[in-house]
């Protein structure tokens, strides 16, 4: 009798075993289920935003290309003012979606080498050298994405 318990016993072990076995296959299936889920949602959102922001600056983009073929097909001229204007109001759509310039041309700075990038190969500038901004840094999410372009005080202008 006490033989016959044991091995009852070692079934419903056994049968426990494949349960469980089987319940730990059935939740790692779920979780990379939930987290392809998750990842094609991520994706879906980050293409609703690069959506916007292309929707946002296809109007300034195609003002610009028709302002190079006026330039360059036609030989017509183009007002450099218009082309500016143009020009910005595609700056301003970046901006509207977390690009941001860092520093304005013209403006002194304190050289950083994190932020500023030498201009002229001649200038041997060390952190904490008096450098102008020449061309803007660019920044997203506040990671920075170009450098600021710099010149030494002496050669800025």
């Amino acid at each position: 009798m006490p033989d016959e318990r044991v091995i009852e016993l070692e079934r419903e072990l056994q049968s426990l075993r494949l349960e469980l076995a089987e319940r730990k296959r059935t939740t790692e299936r779920l979780k990379l289920e939930l987290e392809r889920q998750r990842g094609g949602e991520s994706a879906r959102l980050v293409s609703a935003q690069l959506e916007k922001l292309l929707g946002d600056a296809a109007t300034p983009a195609s003002q610009l290309l028709m302002q190079a073929h006026l330039l360059r097909v036609e030989e017509r001229p183009v007002q450099a003012g218009d082309i500016l204007a143009v020009a910005l109001r595609l700056v301003r759509a970046l901006e509207d979606h977390g690009l941001v310039a860092e520093g304005n041309v013209g403006e002194s700075a304190i050289f950083d080498p994190n932020r500023h990038e030498p201009l002229s190969g001649d200038d041997a500038l060390g952190p904490g050298a008096q450098v102008v901004i020449r061309l803007v840094g660019i920044s997203f999410q506040g990671k920075l994405l170009r450098k600021a372009g710099v010149l030494g005080v002496s050669d800025a202008w």
